[in-house]
């Protein structure tokens, strides 16, 4: 009974290893971002860019722009805008490989002396992908 035992055991190893074989694991290309600088449009709205530099495997299911913005003598000083430490701008249309576009009307930078953004795209397997990150300073 013990050598039917070992023999069992060994090729349930066998066969689980040959099902788990890294060969047939194909890791997703994600997408790769960039952030170009936003640009102030005639009637002085902002018009922020996601710069799709290749789309990658997996789907995006939300993309834009994340941003922190500052007062003068604020403390906070990480200045790392992330899906978890800053405001979202989400882009209403569907991600396309190179700039896409969008107008901001808001208010989030009223009385702000600076603020850092960058571009983000929130993928269907969960994760998220970045771009670089910019800062601009307000003349005042």
């Amino acid at each position: 009974m013990k050598g039917h035992l070992r023999t069992f055991i060994a090729l349930f190893f066998l066969v689980g290893l040959n099902a788990c074989s890294l060969q047939d694991h194909v890791v997703p290309k994600k997408i790769k971002l960039s952030t170009p600088a936003f640009e102030y449009t005639d009637d002085f709205k902002m018009r922020f860019k996601v710069q799709a530099d290749s789309l990658g495997d997996l789907p995006v299911t939300e993309y834009g722009i994340l941003h922190l913005s500052f007062f003068r003598a604020e403390n906070d000083t990480d200045y790392t805008p992330r899906i978890e430490h800053g405001a979202r701008m989400q882009f209403d249309q569907p991600i396309v490989m190179g700039v896409n576009n969008f107008v901001y009307t808001g208010n989030a930078f009223q009385g702000k002396y600076f603020f850092f953004y960058r571009a983000y795209a929130l993928l269907s397997d969960g994760s998220v992908a970045y771009g670089d990150i910019k800062s601009f300073t307000f003349e005042r």
